[in-house]
């Protein structure tokens, strides 16, 4: 991942929702390495098995890095 973000990566879509991709800790240390502008939490919520506080998750990369979070709510946009 550290490769990756060695390219300059804008945004990154990235899972939390932790039972069938990573999870909130993982996503975390992904932004980390990736270093991307800015960054959405994807694939949580949709069922019980994958949900996740997306504001926490968001709080916390906006605290430990200096990436941009965003929390989407269905049917909203984001643009670049």
């Amino acid at each position: 991942m550290r490769l990756i973000g060695e390219e300059g990566i804008d945004l990154a879509l990235l899972p939390i929702g932790d039972t069938f991709t990573m999870g909130p800790d993982d996503a975390l240390r992904a932004v980390k390495l990736i270093e991307p502008k800015h960054v959405i939490p994807v694939h949580y919520n949709s069922w019980a098995v994958i949900e996740q506080d997306a504001e926490a998750w968001a709080a916390r990369v906006r605290k430990e890095t200096n990436t941009a979070a965003h929390v989407l709510q269905p049917g909203e946009v984001f643009s670049l």
